[in-house]
């Protein structure tokens, strides 16, 4: 009898194993055909939106490029103006004393003759000097801008 009631208790519980088995089986195929469907209906949804997020990725790095050579070009403009305004300050604060000004005598022929040549052409020695001096900030600044120093 202990036998028959063992039997019986041990069928029961293969039984009630294989009903769980059969559900969680069901389930896991509900579940599976689901996310099928549900990835096959948003898959062009998601690459739509990875598309647009590398869009913008793109967009705002050309962007940060364009704002760089904006600043880049006010760079240059705003150091040739400071320069040009150095060059005012420091000729419209000139005392008269050259004591600090030492030019060697081999050097001065040749510089007096540059300058009494462009004086009887009507330039002035002063312009000439700030020509020079903005041509060459001018330069400098357009090396650094092409060598990528900011």
């Amino acid at each position: 009898m202990y036998e028959f009631f063992q039997g019986l208790f041990q069928s029961g519980l293969n039984g009630i194993r294989t009903l769980f088995i059969w559900l969680g089986s069901f389930i896991e195929s509900f579940f599976v055909a689901l996310k099928n469907v549900l990835i096959t209906l948003f898959q062009p949804v998601v690459t739509f939106i990875l598309g647009l997020i590398y869009l913008l990725t793109k967009v705002f790095h050309i962007v940060v490029l364009v704002v760089q050579v904006i600043f880049g070009l006010f760079k240059v403009v705003f150091g040739v103006i400071l320069g040009v305004f150095n060059t005012f300050a420091q000729l419209l604060g000139f005392r008269g004393s050259t004591d600090y000004y030492y030019l060697p005598e081999a050097y001065h022929t040749g510089w007096n003759a540059v300058t009494d040549m462009l004086n009887s052409t009507g330039v002035h020695t002063i312009a000439i000097l700030m020509t020079v001096f903005v041509w060459l900030i001018t330069a400098y600044a357009v090396i650094r801008i092409a060598g990528g120093d900011r």
